[in-house]
C-alpha cells in the first residue's frame, strides 16, 4: 500500500510539472484560494497539503481553501487523475469535505 500511495504521489507532481503556467495558477487558487504564489515560503499560512482519499475513480478532488488542504481519491490510473484533476480546477468548484 506504501508503494501505491508513492507511485500516485509521484503521478500526481508529474502531471503538474507538464501544466502549463495557466493550469498551475488555476491549481494553486483551486487548492489555497490564493490567485497566485506567496513571495516566500512564510506567506503560505497554513501550507498547502494533500490528503490523499479512499480510491475512487468517480469523484473529483476537493479542497478546503480556509487551510489549504487538498483532497484527492486515490484514483486507478494516472489518466484519471490528470482529467480529474484538470476538470476539477477549470470548474473552480470548492468541495468543502
Amino acid at each position: 500500500n506504501a508503494e501505491k500511495l508513492l507511485q500516485f504521489k509521484r503521478w500526481f507532481w508529474s502531471i503538474v510539472e507538464k501544466m502549463s503556467m495557466t493550469e498551475r495558477q488555476d491549481l494553486v487558487y483551486f487548492w489555497t484560494s490564493s490567485p497566485s504564489l506567496p513571495a516566500s515560503e512564510e506567506g503560505f499560512q497554513p501550507m498547502p497539503s494533500i490528503t490523499i482519499r479512499p480510491p475512487d475513480d468517480q469523484h473529483l478532488p476537493t479542497a478546503n481553501t480556509c487551510i489549504s488542504r487538498l483532497y484527492v481519491p486515490l484514483y486507478s490510473s494516472k489518466q484519471i487523475l490528470k482529467q480529474k484533476l484538470l476538470l476539477a480546477i477549470k470548474t473552480k468548484n470548492f468541495g468543502f469535505v
